[in-house]
């Protein structure tokens, strides 16, 4: 008994299943299904401005970089600064002995002094041999005598004078000063040590003014032109600033066969000699046509979009240029003002019917 109470439950319910599938056949036949057509969203293709661009790794190197040298010889008395030491324009770096060019300068003024008395003396007798000479007692040739003398002496003077100047300027090379504000990158001597002129003794480097090297292929040379814009931008140190290529370097660099574009900036705060930064430089802009990149459709044909005319959508293929993050240039194959599917293009095909949200 129970298993025939078990196979009426059975039957019963198959019924049941199969009155709702016939319900539901028959709101389908009655058209109330939902609005035909591929769901998208769509936009008129429009003109911008197309930057066009080449990138490069660069690096930094200090505007200013002055290499000290000696100008004169003598032991080192003391030196103020050590390397990574920061700098003022004018702080004194290191001290040479300064006592045999005290004495030296001491001399020269001594001999200036005394070529200064020597010739006052002379002028006065050559005033006094004028007076002799008209009235007679003195040979014409007495008179040019002590004039040679005077004009001899005057020169001696000058070279005098020209001595107390070099003495005067060897002492002041003896203390040596920062050229500019910046760092102490490097420091070829120690105290006690005897210098001679043209030995390296410091190098300051500034970091106020950056010059960033930028290496470009070759081939990339033709498009590159001084007051070009270039976009930088510090991965390490942080920190962006705009610039003009500022100079073009003739010729290419050794075994890399890259040529090499210069920009000078101002440092924006933490970037340092020998650091890197990503540079863009925007070698030419134009106007055209530009698309939502989502728009652009790769399809076996080739790249596709789809134009939509009265609800249908129109593959056309088309010529890509630049791309960016959110849009693509459309060199060929689509004109300004065309309405173009954007969202769900994807699932376009040719001749398909197409609705939007607004309807």
């Amino acid at each position: 008994m129970p298993r025939i109470l078990s196979l009426l439950l059975l039957a019963g319910l198959a019924v049941a299943v199969t009155a709702c599938d016939n319900d539901d056949g028959n709101n389908g036949e009655d058209g109330n299904s939902g609005p035909s057509g591929v769901l998208i969203t769509t936009e008129e293709a429009g003109m911008a401005t197309v930057q066009v661009s080449e990138t490069t790794i660069g690096r930094l190197t200090s505007k200013t970089a002055p290499s000290l040298t000696a100008e004169v010889s003598g032991p080192i008395e003391e030196i103020y600064v050590e390397e990574g030491q920061t700098v003022s324009r004018g702080d004194q770096l290191l001290q040479i002995d300064r006592e045999p060019y005290e004495l030296a300068l001491a001399q020269a003024r001594t001999d200036q002094r005394r070529l200064e008395v020597t010739l006052r003396t002379q002028r006065r007798e050559l005033e006094r041999n004028a007076e002799l000479l008209e009235d007679g007692y003195v040979t014409q040739s007495q008179f040019d005598a002590t004039e040679g003398e005077v004009e001899s002496l005057e020169e001696d003077l000058e070279g005098a004078r020209a001595r107390v100047r070099n003495a005067e300027r060897d002492l002041r090379k003896t203390r040596i000063d920062a050229p500019v504000d910046g760092a102490i990158d490097e420091r070829f001597v120690s105290e006690g040590d005897y210098t001679s002129p043209g030995e390296p003794m410091f190098t300051v480097v500034s970091q106020d003014l950056l010059r960033v090297r930028l290496p470009f292929p070759e081939t990339t040379a033709q498009h590159l032109a001084v007051g070009q814009p270039v976009h930088l931008r510090a991965p390490v140190a942080g920190g962006e600033v705009e610039g003009n290529i500022g100079e073009l370097r003739p010729g290419l660099a050794g075994e890399s066969r890259t040529f090499e574009a210069i920009v000078n900036v101002e440092n924006p705060g933490g970037w340092r000699q020998g650091g890197s930064v990503n540079a863009e430089v925007t070698i030419e802009e134009r106007e055209s046509i530009v698309v939502p990149a989502e728009a652009v459709i790769q399809r076996p044909a080739g790249e596709v979009v789809f134009v939509i005319e009265d609800d249908i959508a129109h593959q056309r293929q088309v010529e890509v240029g630049q791309r960016r993050a959110d849009t693509i240039e459309i060199a060929s194959g689509l004109e300004e003002g065309e309405t173009i599917a954007v969202d769900g293009a994807g699932f376009l095909s040719d001749g398909a019917t197409i609705r939007t949200g607004e309807d």
